[in-house]
């Protein structure tokens, strides 16, 4: 993995012409805007002193600009994040474990991809209730998380439509809810919204017990305002049904989708997808060295302070529309 090729990939688009028309749209993307961000972006990665290893294909680059909606200086900003989990909290994202651990964390179906909507939003089903609190703590949620998105996250349909998560918090116990710590929140909600390359679309929120309330309160708190009007709160299955295209909802929800069939499909693409998704132990960001300045789009500084940047949850703050 080098982060200064001799040569760069040259980008071969699978967008449907719908596809392109709604990147174009709704993301800026077109010709005259994609080769001369993803140029910048290669510079960026060959000029930064902490970045000593890291991919620089265009599939990969085209996460961050398409999740920052083609402002490079942000999509920069959260390539720079994103290496940085890795690289700070290397227990809840970096793929160390044997994959069998993987495979059992699937078994559970606590997190599972479902598929895509007739509109291409890709959804993704979570159900806490499944977690096996007798071994399986916050750090592999994030894990299998992490597992997920190096999955799926080179798709350009989900790159340009985006993602549903549905929350089921049926049969959900206060066990379950009491395993998270205000500093593992913290760390999900920064991760999510400041480092994970996925523009999230809709969240809905179902079967949520009166005492969960005062965690997903919590956890909203700690995200942008923008994030936190794309939450929907659903009081039954009905309501969730009505809001989620059918064809991509389990059955148990009363749509068509078999859980078992999406979820025994999730684990064929994590054993087909292995050697890609274990580059991500291949990132390398020296943290010990000082971090350029950069400036945002509306010119104000962008600082590194290394000693904040130790502290759990510590991200730059971006101004991005």
């Amino acid at each position: 993995m080098d982060k200064c090729p001799r040569q760069y990939e040259s980008y071969q688009s699978t967008l449907t012409p719908a596809l392109l028309a709604k990147a174009k749209e709704q993301l800026h993307e077109d010709e005259c805007t994609r080769d001369p961000s993803l140029v910048q972006m290669r510079e960026f990665i060959a000029k930064h002193p902490q970045i000593q290893r890291c991919r620089t294909d265009a599939l990969f680059l085209l996460r961050f600009l398409r999740a920052r909606k083609f402002n490079v200086t942000a999509a920069c900003e959260m390539l720079e994040n994103y290496l940085r989990c890795f690289q700070q909290w290397p227990h809840c994202f970096r793929i160390k474990d044997p994959f069998e651990t993987y495979e059992k964390l699937i078994d559970a179906a606590y997190l599972v991809p479902l598929g895509y909507t007739s509109g291409g939003q890709f959804v993704l089903l979570y159900r806490p209730a499944c977690l096996d609190l007798s071994w399986m703590r916050p750090a592999h949620v994030m894990k299998l998380g992490a597992v997920l998105a190096e999955c799926y996250c080179d798709e350009e349909e989900l790159q340009v439509g985006g993602m549903e998560l549905i929350s089921d918090y049926q049969g959900v116990t206060v066990a379950n809810l009491g395993m998270w710590t205000i500093m593992d929140l913290k760390l999900l909600m920064d991760a999510t919204t400041k480092a994970m390359p996925i523009r999230t679309k809709r969240v809905h929120i179902s079967g949520l017990p009166r005492f969960g309330a005062a965690l997903v309160s919590t956890c909203l708190a700690m995200i942008p305002l923008k994030n936190q009007q794309k939450v929907v709160f659903h009081k039954t299955t009905d309501e969730l049904k009505a809001a989620v295209d059918n064809s991509v909802l389990p059955t148990i929800y009363g749509g068509s989708l078999s859980l078992e069939e999406a979820n025994d499909r999730f684990r064929k693409r994590v054993a087909q997808e292995r050697d890609r998704i274990l580059l991500i132990n291949e990132f390398d960001l020296d943290v010990t060295m000082p971090s350029p300045n950069a400036k945002n789009s509306h010119g104000a500084g962008l600082q590194s302070d290394l000693a904040d940047e130790a502290v759990i949850g510590s991200f730059r703050k971006l101004n991005v529309d």
